[in-house]
C-alpha cells in the first residue's frame, strides 16, 4: 500500500521525459502571458523551434532569443525559486543569444521570469511568462542527421549505370585503334593491287 501511494506521488513529468529516447529533438512552443492561454508580446522575441536534448531521462532545452539586448534577464524554475538560464553563445551583430536550461517535462507550461529594458524608450519592466510546448510537433533531429549522412554517402558512390557506361566507353576506346589498323591495311592492299595492275598494263603495251 505504501509503495502504491509513493507511485501516485511521483510526478508524471518524469514519465514524459523518459518517453523521449536519448537524442536531440526540435519542438515548437509559444510564449504566453503569466496566466491563461493568451499569447505574450514576448513571443515575438523567442525564435522557434526550440531544441531538446534528452539523456538518461533528463531534458535540456535550448532556445534562441532575438533582440537580446532588450531581454536582460531570463529565469526558469530551480532551487526552490528562479535561476538564470545558461548562456551558450551570443551574436552581437544579429542581437541574439542562445540559452539553455533543464526541464522535467514538456507537457505543462514552464513559468519563467524575464526583465525587459529598452533604454531608448525609457522602458524597464519585469514580466512573468509561460513557455507552452507543442508535443505533437516534436521531431527527432538525430535521425534526420543520420539520414542526411547516409544520403550524402550514397550520393558519393557511383551508380551501377554510370559504372557500366564508363566500362562500355573504355571498351569502345580500346576497339577503335584496332578498327583504324584494319582500315590502314586495306588501303595499302588497294594501292599494291593498283600499282601491280598499272605495271602489268605498261609491260603489255611495250611488248
Amino acid at each position: 500500500m505504501a509503495v502504491f501511494l509513493l507511485a501516485l506521488m511521483l510526478p508524471f513529468s518524469n514519465a514524459q521525459a523518459a518517453a523521449l529516447k536519448d537524442g536531440t529533438y526540435s519542438v515548437n512552443y509559444t510564449v504566453l502571458k503569466a496566466e491563461g492561454n493568451a499569447v505574450s508580446m514576448a513571443n515575438d522575441y523567442w525564435l522557434k523551434p526550440a531544441k531538446v536534448i534528452a539523456k538518461n531521462g533528463n531534458l535540456t532545452i535550448q532556445m534562441t532569443i532575438k533582440n537580446s539586448s532588450w531581454v536582460t534577464e531570463f529565469k526558469v524554475p530551480g532551487n526552490g525559486g528562479y535561476v538564470d538560464t545558461t548562456v551558450l553563445s551570443t551574436n552581437k551583430k544579429a542581437n541574439t543569444r542562445l540559452v539553455q536550461f533543464q526541464a522535467q517535462s514538456l507537457s505543462k507550461p514552464i513559468k519563467s521570469k524575464i526583465h525587459v529594458t529598452v533604454k531608448s524608450a525609457d522602458y524597464d519592466h519585469d514580466y512573468t511568462i509561460q513557455l507552452k510546448f507543442d508535443e505533437s510537433s516534436i521531431k527527432s533531429l538525430s535521425s534526420n542527421n543520420a539520414n542526411q549522412s547516409a544520403g550524402a554517402a550514397e550520393s558519393q558512390q557511383p551508380s551501377k549505370e554510370s559504372t557500366n557506361k564508363a566500362d562500355s566507353s573504355t571498351k569502345k576506346q580500346e576497339e577503335n585503334p584496332q578498327t583504324g589498323d584494319t582500315s590502314q591495311t586495306g588501303w595499302l592492299l588497294v594501292l599494291v593491287l593498283c600499282s601491280g595492275g598499272f605495271l602489268a598494263r605498261k609491260w603489255i603495251i611495250k611488248h
